[in-house]
């Protein structure tokens, strides 16, 4: 039973973590326009929605663990699956405003729910870092495999729903990934009731926590739709590294250093997420990849050691730019996944509310991957693709690759502080 019980509660935050980080990536299905909706087009952006789960994960962690009742998170998580399983059991009104906002609520909850669950062992932890990475990077190969062309529309999150044409509707992650997921979450309470997760959260990091998502679409918002100059990002990526470095700061030790770990993974898939193809390797080889750096940064963890592979898969860029070298997407096939995983595992174990920042962080934010596109932003919003963050480029502009590595250093030296401030040796 013992052995179970260490099992199923690894295997729920992994279902549920890819489940909420697959629906982060995209609310909506890969191949779904619903009508014209009441709401402003602002509000009706994917990218709006990616920030109402951000927002309602955040909340809702901190909620439950001050509550510390298994049976409260537990009702939460379902109630989560059950959003994200009525698309395909109901037809919703052709509004796409209300799909939207329900699956993007039921990721929010899915998150919040399991954090506190996976933050009473840390194998459970990177069940749920393994899930949530994995979506960030591998989303765009699992619609491929499906066989929906996602990356013709870039970053899926910022792609606005009126630029493709009605299809039937369906659910984002699919049913029976859901039930699996309710049977998990389920097993892994009547296993163990224990709750050992602390609740303590300073409310002035909480606003800033919460406020970094929304500031981070509307400033997105702002700059595209005014076809701002590409010098013109430069601004929004130090504003919001300096953002997210206090919010890191404000923590102790790995909690801090999981949440810089999340922004330096964003920042390292500047060049493009591991190589798309219709075949299963696309997702299979990237996946093992991840779950080998968790495994390794959660036996031998060394921080410093993640944050460099990061700095080198996105410093292959800057060799030969010009060229069409085969050597950035080798780096990005094999050193990405590697390093985004032994990143995320040397900064383990965290509490529930560090970790559902640091692994939304990726989604909610967006840096500096806008910036690499900024640089062949074109017409409207509806002709901004963001290639480069969830595809392989043919290139990215020499200033964005010094970004991304520019961004990886500061969160590493950040990351490297809060270990000499805690005295970890």
């Amino acid at each position: 039973m013992s052995r179970l019980a260490r099992i199923v509660p690894a295997l729920a935050a992994l279902v549920c973590g890819a489940l909420a980080g697959r629906v982060l990536w995209s609310p909506v299905p890969d191949d779904f326009i619903g009508g014209e909706s009441a709401l402003p087009a602002v509000l009706v952006a994917n990218g709006a929605g990616v920030a109402c789960a951000g927002v309602i994960a955040v909340l809702v962690t901190v909620a439950l663990t001050r509550r510390r009742s298994v049976t409260l998170v537990a009702a939460t998580a379902l109630a989560g699956l059950l959003l994200l399983m009525l698309p395909d059991v109901w037809l919703y009104p052709e509004d796409p405003a209300v799909l939207l906002y329900s699956n993007a609520v039921g990721a929010g909850l899915v998150l919040a729910a399991i954090s506190p669950l996976a933050a009473r062992d840390r194998n459970s932890q990177a069940g749920l870092a393994a899930g949530a990475v994995s979506a960030f990077l591998l989303s765009a190969a699992y619609a491929e495999v499906r066989g929906f062309r996602a990356a013709d529309f870039g970053w899926t999150a910022y792609t606005p729903l009126t630029s493709r044409a009605p299809v039937e509707q369906s659910g984002v992650v699919g049913l029976w990934l859901v039930v699996v997921a309710a049977v998990l979450v389920v097993l892994a309470v009547l296993l163990d009731r224990g709750t050992s997760w602390t609740g303590r959260v300073d409310t002035r990091w909480l606003a800033v926590a919460v406020a970094l998502p929304v500031a981070a679409f509307a400033a997105n918002w702002i700059l595209i739709e005014s076809e701002a100059r590409p010098e013109w990002w430069y601004p929004y990526v130090g504003v919001t590294v300096a953002l997210v470095a206090w919010v890191a700061w404000q923590l102790p030790g790995r909690d801090g250093q999981v949440v810089f770990a999340g922004a330096a993974v964003l920042a390292a898939a500047v060049g493009g997420t591991p190589w798309m193809s219709t075949e299963w390797w696309a997702l299979a080889i990237p996946a093992a990849l991840i779950m080998v750096g968790l495994v390794v940064g959660l036996r031998w963890p060394v921080p410093a050691v993640g944050f460099g592979l990061l700095a080198i898969t996105a410093a292959v860029l800057l060799v030969d730019p010009e060229s069409s070298s085969d050597v950035p997407a080798i780096a990005y096939m094999f050193l990405l996944p590697v390093a985004a995983g032994y990143a995320v595992g040397s900064c383990l174990p965290a509490s529930a509310p560090a970790a559902t920042v640091g692994l939304s962080l990726p989604f909610t934010v967006g840096i500096p991957g806008v910036v690499a596109t900024a640089w062949t932003m074109t017409g409207r919003y509806a002709d901004y693709a963001p290639a480069s963050v969830f595809e392989r480029s043919a290139s990215v502009s020499v200033p964005a690759a010094l970004a991304a590595v520019a961004v990886i250093v500061v969160c590493g030296v950040g990351a490297w502080g809060l270990e000499l401030r805690s005295g970890a040796r």
